[in-house]
């Protein structure tokens, strides 16, 4: 899980929305609450928000992957347009545009109508992920802090501690162990270099293969946080940082 930033409210929903919470809060008022309305009519009248502009938006802001697990959408399904706070539970949220999410339909399905209000968990537009989350392997834990119980409860609620994720986090991991490996070698040669022409050109050997593993860190690489908690722990990569600023 990433930290992301929401793009501006699509218009769409700006001119609309109002119209379209009265006349779904007139259909609970007829029929008692939200679940008892007939499934079709449901549908029809809270269909609204699945357009292309916050579709569009909610995939742009979270780089085209889940903002829970950030597998991309052949991996974990269709992004779909996730209500953070359920809609089932708070009707009058149905078309407010900060209680979207874009969201993979295995996050989506494990999350259900889960209560965030009674049960929160990690909104990554609201809290920076690095701040309560740090992986063991490939495994996904909550760090120490004041939120810790929300972010197990986050882990929990959206399984992202399953096969489905350690799958591809472990095929990751392994390429992760191969750039270092390249890393550990590229800084041998530098400390065997004898000459400065030969120091410039281990250098630069050793600077593209920081670059080359940096790249699995980019917010738009799938699974990056999990990248980027590797990188922060790697004495390998952390030495050859040192050493390309230095030289």
């Amino acid at each position: 899980m990433i930290k992301l930033e929401r793009e501006a409210e699509p218009q769409i929903m700006i001119s609309n929305k109002a119209q379209w919470q009265k006349d779904l809060q007139d259909a609970i008022a007829v029929y008692g609450k939200y679940k008892d309305i007939p499934k079709i009519e449901k549908k029809k009248l809270t269909s609204f928000y699945r357009n292309d502009a916050v579709r569009e938006g909610l995939i742009k802001s979270s780089e085209g992957k889940c903002a829970f697990c950030e597998c991309i959408p052949s991996e974990g399904g269709n992004i779909e347009i996730e209500h953070f706070k359920p809609k089932s539970e708070y009707p009058e949220l149905t078309f407010e545009w900060d209680n979207f999410l874009p969201s993979c339909r295995k996050c989506n399905g494990s999350k259900g109508t889960h209560d965030t209000v009674l049960e929160p968990i990690i909104n990554p537009y609201d809290t920076d992920p690095n701040n309560v989350f740090h992986f063991v392997d490939i495994e996904i834990k909550a760090s120490n802090t004041d939120m810790k119980q929300i972010a197990e409860k986050t882990i929990e609620v959206c399984g992202l501690n399953t096969l489905r994720l350690w799958k591809p986090r472990a095929e990751i991991l392994l390429s992760l162990r191969i750039f270092t490996k390249a890393i550990e070698e590229a800084i041998e040669e530098l400390t065997d270099a004898d000459t400065q022409r030969k120091k410039e050109i281990r250098i630069n050997k050793l600077r593209e293969a920081i670059d080359t593993i940096e790249m699995l860190t980019n917010s738009s690489e799938k699974y990056s946080s999990f990248c980027s908690d590797f990188l922060r722990r790697s004495e390998v990569y952390l030495n050859a940082k040192s050493l390309v600023k230095d030289a």
